[in-house]
Protein backbone atom coordinates (compact mmCIF):
# COMPACT_ATOMS: atom_id res chain seq x y z
CA UNK A 1 0.00 0.00 0.00
CA UNK A 2 1.15 3.57 0.48
CA UNK A 3 3.82 5.17 2.53
CA UNK A 4 1.67 6.65 5.27
CA UNK A 5 0.39 4.20 7.90
CA UNK A 6 -3.12 4.13 6.50
CA UNK A 7 -2.68 5.56 3.08
CA UNK A 8 -5.81 7.69 3.50
CA UNK A 9 -7.80 9.24 6.25
CA UNK A 10 -11.22 10.66 7.22
CA UNK A 11 -13.24 11.21 4.02
CA UNK A 12 -11.11 8.66 2.15
CA UNK A 13 -10.34 5.75 4.46
CA UNK A 14 -13.80 5.52 6.00
CA UNK A 15 -15.59 5.53 2.66
CA UNK A 16 -15.84 3.25 -0.30
CA UNK A 17 -17.06 5.13 -3.34
CA UNK A 18 -18.84 3.37 -6.18
CA UNK A 19 -17.26 4.48 -9.43
CA UNK A 20 -18.20 3.97 -13.06
CA UNK A 21 -14.97 3.06 -14.79
CA UNK A 22 -14.40 2.54 -18.48
CA UNK A 23 -18.05 1.70 -19.05
CA UNK A 24 -18.54 -0.63 -16.08
CA UNK A 25 -19.49 -0.18 -12.42
CA UNK A 26 -16.53 -0.77 -10.12
CA UNK A 27 -15.20 0.54 -6.87
CA UNK A 28 -12.13 2.51 -7.91
CA UNK A 29 -10.65 4.10 -4.85
CA UNK A 30 -8.31 2.09 -2.69
CA UNK A 31 -9.90 2.08 0.74
CA UNK A 32 -7.54 0.92 3.43
CA UNK A 33 -10.24 0.78 6.09
CA UNK A 34 -12.30 -1.69 4.06
CA UNK A 35 -9.26 -3.50 2.68
CA UNK A 36 -8.12 -4.21 6.23
CA UNK A 37 -11.20 -6.39 6.72
CA UNK A 38 -10.56 -8.30 3.48
CA UNK A 39 -6.78 -8.57 3.34
CA UNK A 40 -5.29 -12.05 3.17
CA UNK A 41 -2.43 -11.66 5.63
CA UNK A 42 0.92 -12.26 3.91
CA UNK A 43 2.51 -13.56 7.10
CA UNK A 44 2.97 -17.31 6.91
CA UNK A 45 2.51 -17.48 3.14
CA UNK A 46 5.00 -14.92 1.89
CA UNK A 47 7.80 -17.47 1.31
CA UNK A 48 5.54 -19.73 -0.77
CA UNK A 49 4.45 -16.76 -2.89
CA UNK A 50 8.05 -15.72 -3.50
CA UNK A 51 8.95 -19.30 -4.46
CA UNK A 52 6.04 -19.34 -6.93
CA UNK A 53 7.18 -16.07 -8.49
CA UNK A 54 10.76 -17.33 -8.76
CA UNK A 55 9.62 -20.48 -10.58
CA UNK A 56 7.56 -18.40 -12.98
CA UNK A 57 9.95 -15.49 -13.61
CA UNK A 58 13.40 -16.31 -12.24
CA UNK A 59 13.26 -13.19 -10.06
CA UNK A 60 16.19 -13.29 -7.64
CA UNK A 61 14.99 -12.03 -4.29
CA UNK A 62 17.09 -9.46 -2.41
CA UNK A 63 16.48 -7.32 0.65
CA UNK A 64 13.07 -6.36 2.00
CA UNK A 65 12.47 -2.68 1.27
CA UNK A 66 9.10 -2.23 2.89
CA UNK A 67 6.31 -4.10 4.63
CA UNK A 68 2.79 -2.73 5.08
CA UNK A 69 1.40 -3.15 8.59
CA UNK A 70 -2.32 -2.37 8.42
CA UNK A 71 -3.17 0.20 11.08
CA UNK A 72 -0.47 -1.15 13.41
CA UNK A 73 -2.38 -4.44 13.68
CA UNK A 74 0.50 -6.70 12.69
CA UNK A 75 -1.45 -7.83 9.61
CA UNK A 76 0.86 -7.54 6.60
CA UNK A 77 -1.00 -6.35 3.52
CA UNK A 78 1.86 -5.77 1.08
CA UNK A 79 5.62 -6.24 0.81
CA UNK A 80 8.29 -4.87 -1.52
CA UNK A 81 11.69 -6.46 -2.24
CA UNK A 82 14.75 -5.50 -4.19
CA UNK A 83 16.18 -8.11 -6.53
CA UNK A 84 17.11 -8.97 -10.11
CA UNK A 85 14.92 -9.79 -13.10
CA UNK A 86 16.62 -10.95 -16.30
CA UNK A 87 19.91 -9.50 -15.02
CA UNK A 88 18.33 -6.10 -14.37
CA UNK A 89 17.96 -4.47 -10.98
CA UNK A 90 14.28 -4.64 -10.15
CA UNK A 91 11.66 -4.40 -7.42
CA UNK A 92 9.02 -6.99 -6.58
CA UNK A 93 5.78 -5.78 -5.02
CA UNK A 94 3.32 -8.30 -3.59
CA UNK A 95 -0.19 -7.09 -2.71
CA UNK A 96 -2.27 -9.12 -0.24
CA UNK A 97 -5.49 -7.09 -0.56
CA UNK A 98 -7.42 -7.33 -3.80
CA UNK A 99 -7.23 -3.97 -5.60
CA UNK A 100 -10.36 -2.78 -7.36
CA UNK A 101 -8.09 -1.75 -10.22
CA UNK A 102 -4.58 -3.11 -10.69
CA UNK A 103 -1.67 -0.74 -10.14
CA UNK A 104 -0.45 -1.80 -13.58
CA UNK A 105 -3.70 -0.57 -15.14
CA UNK A 106 -3.37 2.70 -13.26
CA UNK A 107 0.20 3.18 -14.52
CA UNK A 108 -0.72 2.32 -18.10
CA UNK A 109 -3.66 4.74 -18.02
CA UNK A 110 -1.45 7.47 -16.58
CA UNK A 111 1.21 7.09 -19.25
CA UNK A 112 -1.31 7.15 -22.12
CA UNK A 113 -2.27 10.74 -21.30
CA UNK A 114 0.86 12.07 -19.55
CA UNK A 115 2.47 14.95 -21.47
CA UNK A 116 5.19 15.81 -18.97
CA UNK A 117 8.78 15.34 -20.14
CA UNK A 118 9.89 15.47 -16.50
CA UNK A 119 7.52 13.14 -14.63
CA UNK A 120 6.83 9.47 -15.28
CA UNK A 121 5.85 6.28 -13.46
CA UNK A 122 8.05 3.18 -12.90
CA UNK A 123 8.45 0.80 -15.85
CA UNK A 124 6.68 -2.54 -15.46
CA UNK A 125 8.63 -5.70 -16.36
CA UNK A 126 6.12 -8.39 -15.32
CA UNK A 127 2.81 -8.79 -13.55
CA UNK A 128 0.63 -11.49 -12.03
CA UNK A 129 -3.02 -10.53 -11.81
CA UNK A 130 -5.03 -11.19 -8.70
CA UNK A 131 -6.96 -14.44 -8.63
CA UNK A 132 -9.11 -15.68 -5.80
CA UNK A 133 -7.18 -18.92 -5.48
CA UNK A 134 -3.71 -17.46 -4.94
CA UNK A 135 -5.03 -14.38 -3.06
CA UNK A 136 -2.30 -11.98 -4.15
CA UNK A 137 -1.23 -9.67 -6.96
CA UNK A 138 2.44 -9.25 -7.89
CA UNK A 139 4.36 -6.73 -9.98
CA UNK A 140 8.02 -6.63 -10.98
CA UNK A 141 9.13 -3.13 -11.92
CA UNK A 142 12.34 -1.21 -12.43
CA UNK A 143 14.34 -0.21 -9.39
CA UNK A 144 14.52 3.55 -9.01
CA UNK A 145 17.81 4.71 -7.56
CA UNK A 146 16.97 8.41 -7.31
CA UNK A 147 16.61 10.59 -4.22
CA UNK A 148 13.54 12.05 -2.54
CA UNK A 149 13.09 15.81 -2.75
CA UNK A 150 12.04 15.90 0.90
CA UNK A 151 12.97 13.19 3.40
CA UNK A 152 10.29 11.89 5.76
CA UNK A 153 11.12 12.39 9.43
CA UNK A 154 13.84 14.96 8.71
CA UNK A 155 14.07 18.74 8.74
CA UNK A 156 13.28 20.22 5.32
CA UNK A 157 14.94 23.31 3.92
CA UNK A 158 12.91 26.06 2.26
CA UNK A 159 14.43 25.22 -1.15
CA UNK A 160 13.53 21.54 -0.82
CA UNK A 161 9.91 22.36 -0.08
CA UNK A 162 9.81 24.86 -2.95
CA UNK A 163 11.18 22.21 -5.33
CA UNK A 164 8.55 19.74 -4.11
CA UNK A 165 5.82 22.19 -5.11
CA UNK A 166 7.51 23.08 -8.41
CA UNK A 167 7.17 19.38 -9.26
CA UNK A 168 3.59 19.47 -7.96
CA UNK A 169 2.77 22.24 -10.43
CA UNK A 170 4.30 20.26 -13.30
CA UNK A 171 2.23 17.23 -12.32
CA UNK A 172 -0.98 19.28 -12.16
CA UNK A 173 -0.33 21.04 -15.47
CA UNK A 174 0.86 18.12 -17.60
CA UNK A 175 0.19 14.77 -15.95
CA UNK A 176 -3.60 14.87 -15.56
CA UNK A 177 -5.03 15.77 -18.94
CA UNK A 178 -7.79 13.18 -19.15
CA UNK A 179 -9.12 11.33 -16.07
CA UNK A 180 -9.31 7.58 -16.55
CA UNK A 181 -11.68 6.91 -13.65
CA UNK A 182 -15.26 8.14 -13.40
CA UNK A 183 -16.52 10.21 -10.49
CA UNK A 184 -18.11 8.57 -7.48
CA UNK A 185 -21.86 8.20 -7.38
CA UNK A 186 -22.53 7.68 -3.69
CA UNK A 187 -21.20 9.14 -0.49
CA UNK A 188 -22.08 8.88 3.17
CA UNK A 189 -23.29 11.57 5.50
CA UNK A 190 -20.72 13.50 7.49
CA UNK A 191 -22.00 12.20 10.83
CA UNK A 192 -21.56 8.62 9.64
CA UNK A 193 -18.02 9.34 8.45
CA UNK A 194 -17.04 10.91 11.75
CA UNK A 195 -18.41 7.94 13.68
CA UNK A 196 -16.58 5.41 11.48
CA UNK A 197 -13.31 7.29 11.87
CA UNK A 198 -13.82 7.46 15.64
CA UNK A 199 -14.55 3.73 15.90
CA UNK A 200 -11.49 2.96 13.79
CA UNK A 201 -9.30 4.98 16.15
CA UNK A 202 -10.69 2.99 19.09
CA UNK A 203 -9.66 -0.25 17.39
CA UNK A 204 -6.19 0.94 16.43
CA UNK A 205 -5.21 2.59 19.72
CA UNK A 206 -7.88 1.90 22.36
CA UNK A 207 -5.80 3.08 25.32
CA UNK A 208 -4.50 6.36 23.89
CA UNK A 209 -4.18 9.05 26.60
CA UNK A 210 -4.71 11.70 23.90
CA UNK A 211 -8.20 10.76 22.73
CA UNK A 212 -10.91 13.16 23.88
CA UNK A 213 -14.65 13.13 23.38
CA UNK A 214 -14.42 16.87 22.75
CA UNK A 215 -12.20 16.14 19.73
CA UNK A 216 -15.05 14.20 18.16
CA UNK A 217 -17.38 17.15 18.74
CA UNK A 218 -14.85 19.58 17.28
CA UNK A 219 -14.39 17.32 14.25
CA UNK A 220 -18.15 17.28 13.67
CA UNK A 221 -18.29 21.08 13.79
CA UNK A 222 -15.37 21.32 11.38
CA UNK A 223 -16.84 18.75 9.00
CA UNK A 224 -20.16 20.59 8.82
CA UNK A 225 -18.27 23.77 7.94
CA UNK A 226 -16.40 21.86 5.25
CA UNK A 227 -19.67 20.77 3.68
CA UNK A 228 -20.80 24.41 3.48
CA UNK A 229 -17.42 25.62 2.20
CA UNK A 230 -17.26 23.06 -0.59
CA UNK A 231 -20.91 23.58 -1.53
CA UNK A 232 -21.16 22.82 -5.25
CA UNK A 233 -17.39 22.70 -5.74
CA UNK A 234 -16.45 20.00 -8.24
CA UNK A 235 -14.00 17.30 -7.26
CA UNK A 236 -10.78 16.95 -9.25
CA UNK A 237 -8.97 13.87 -10.51
CA UNK A 238 -5.66 13.68 -8.63
CA UNK A 239 -3.00 11.45 -7.17
CA UNK A 240 -4.53 10.63 -3.80
CA UNK A 241 -1.29 9.78 -2.00
CA UNK A 242 1.26 12.43 -2.97
CA UNK A 243 3.53 12.09 0.06
CA UNK A 244 7.21 13.01 0.23
CA UNK A 245 7.98 9.31 -0.20
CA UNK A 246 6.12 9.11 -3.50
CA UNK A 247 8.30 11.49 -5.54
CA UNK A 248 11.91 10.70 -6.47
CA UNK A 249 14.40 12.50 -8.70
CA UNK A 250 16.51 10.25 -10.92
CA UNK A 251 18.84 12.12 -13.24
CA UNK A 252 16.71 14.51 -15.30
CA UNK A 253 13.49 12.66 -14.46
CA UNK A 254 11.02 12.57 -11.59
CA UNK A 255 9.36 9.24 -10.78
CA UNK A 256 5.95 9.13 -9.11
CA UNK A 257 4.91 6.18 -6.93
CA UNK A 258 1.81 4.86 -5.07
CA UNK A 259 -0.13 4.71 -8.31
CA UNK A 260 -2.93 2.63 -6.81
CA UNK A 261 -4.31 5.82 -5.32
CA UNK A 262 -5.51 7.93 -8.25
CA UNK A 263 -8.98 9.23 -7.42
CA UNK A 264 -11.39 12.14 -7.31
CA UNK A 265 -10.88 14.56 -4.41
CA UNK A 266 -11.81 18.12 -3.51
CA UNK A 267 -9.35 20.85 -4.67
CA UNK A 268 -5.86 20.91 -3.14
CA UNK A 269 -6.18 17.54 -1.39
CA UNK A 270 -3.07 16.39 -3.25
CA UNK A 271 -1.23 19.58 -2.28
CA UNK A 272 -1.71 19.13 1.47
CA UNK A 273 -1.42 15.34 1.77
CA UNK A 274 2.38 15.31 1.88
CA UNK A 275 2.51 18.21 4.35
CA UNK A 276 0.04 16.44 6.64
CA UNK A 277 2.16 13.31 7.05
CA UNK A 278 5.49 15.13 6.99
CA UNK A 279 4.63 17.19 10.06
CA UNK A 280 3.64 14.09 12.04
CA UNK A 281 6.81 12.30 10.91
CA UNK A 282 8.93 14.91 12.69
CA UNK A 283 8.38 13.02 15.96
CA UNK A 284 11.14 10.68 14.74
CA UNK A 285 13.77 13.40 15.21
CA UNK A 286 15.51 13.02 18.56
CA UNK A 287 15.24 16.12 20.70
CA UNK A 288 12.89 18.04 18.41
CA UNK A 289 10.60 20.50 20.16
CA UNK A 290 7.47 22.55 19.39
CA UNK A 291 9.40 25.55 18.05
CA UNK A 292 11.12 23.60 15.28
CA UNK A 293 7.92 21.71 14.41
CA UNK A 294 6.09 25.02 13.95
CA UNK A 295 8.96 26.43 11.86
CA UNK A 296 8.57 23.45 9.55
CA UNK A 297 4.79 23.83 9.46
CA UNK A 298 5.11 27.49 8.46
CA UNK A 299 7.56 26.69 5.64
CA UNK A 300 5.13 24.17 4.18
CA UNK A 301 2.09 26.42 4.58
CA UNK A 302 3.91 29.32 2.93
CA UNK A 303 4.34 27.26 -0.25
CA UNK A 304 0.89 25.68 -0.09
CA UNK A 305 -0.90 29.02 0.17
CA UNK A 306 0.95 30.24 -2.94
CA UNK A 307 -0.98 27.69 -5.02
CA UNK A 308 -4.17 29.70 -5.32
CA UNK A 309 -7.62 29.94 -3.73
CA UNK A 310 -6.99 30.44 -0.02
CA UNK A 311 -10.51 29.38 0.94
CA UNK A 312 -10.33 26.04 -0.87
CA UNK A 313 -6.79 25.49 0.39
CA UNK A 314 -8.08 26.14 3.90
CA UNK A 315 -10.80 23.55 3.35
CA UNK A 316 -8.24 20.98 2.19
CA UNK A 317 -6.07 21.72 5.22
CA UNK A 318 -9.07 21.40 7.52
CA UNK A 319 -10.02 18.01 6.06
CA UNK A 320 -6.51 16.77 6.81
CA UNK A 321 -6.56 18.33 10.27
CA UNK A 322 -9.82 16.52 11.05
CA UNK A 323 -8.08 13.29 10.07
CA UNK A 324 -5.29 14.20 12.45
CA UNK A 325 -7.65 15.06 15.27
CA UNK A 326 -9.55 11.78 15.04
CA UNK A 327 -6.64 9.46 14.39
CA UNK A 328 -3.37 10.46 12.73
CA UNK A 329 -1.95 12.73 15.42
CA UNK A 330 -1.79 9.94 18.01
CA UNK A 331 -2.43 6.53 16.45
CA UNK A 332 1.02 6.04 14.92
CA UNK A 333 3.16 7.85 17.47
CA UNK A 334 4.35 6.26 20.70
CA UNK A 335 2.46 7.93 23.54
CA UNK A 336 5.75 8.25 25.44
CA UNK A 337 7.40 10.25 22.66
CA UNK A 338 8.32 13.71 24.07
CA UNK A 339 6.33 15.55 21.39
CA UNK A 340 3.37 13.14 21.18
CA UNK A 341 1.11 15.30 23.31
CA UNK A 342 2.21 18.47 21.56
CA UNK A 343 1.35 17.11 18.10
CA UNK A 344 -2.17 16.30 19.27
CA UNK A 345 -2.69 19.74 20.81
CA UNK A 346 -1.15 21.45 17.76
CA UNK A 347 -3.61 19.57 15.55
CA UNK A 348 -6.51 20.70 17.72
CA UNK A 349 -5.25 24.29 17.50
CA UNK A 350 -4.94 24.01 13.73
CA UNK A 351 -8.53 22.78 13.42
CA UNK A 352 -9.70 25.78 15.45
CA UNK A 353 -7.57 28.19 13.38
CA UNK A 354 -8.98 26.87 10.12
CA UNK A 355 -12.57 26.92 11.39
CA UNK A 356 -12.16 30.58 12.33
CA UNK A 357 -10.63 31.39 8.94
CA UNK A 358 -13.38 29.65 6.97
CA UNK A 359 -16.37 30.94 8.97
Amino acid sequence: MGSSPTGHTFFSFVLKFKIKIMGSNKSAAINTGEDFKKVKDLRGREKNIIDDIYRETGFEIGELIWSSDYFGSGVVGAVTYRGKYKNKKAVLKIQGAKPAISEVEMIESFEKQNKSKLIRTPKIFWRKKWNDKSQYEAIIMEEIWGNKIVEEGKISGKENIKEFFDIYREYRDKCIRKPWLGKEKNKEKIGEMIEKAWQLSLKIKPESPFRRGSNKELASTAASLLEKTWGETEKEFVHGHLSVNDIKKQGSEVIIFSNLFWKWKYPFYDAVFGYHWQIYSLHKIAGIGPELIEEQRNLWLEEIYKLGDRKLIGAALLERAIAGLLLDSFAYIDSNNPVAGYLVEATRAEVKRLIKELE
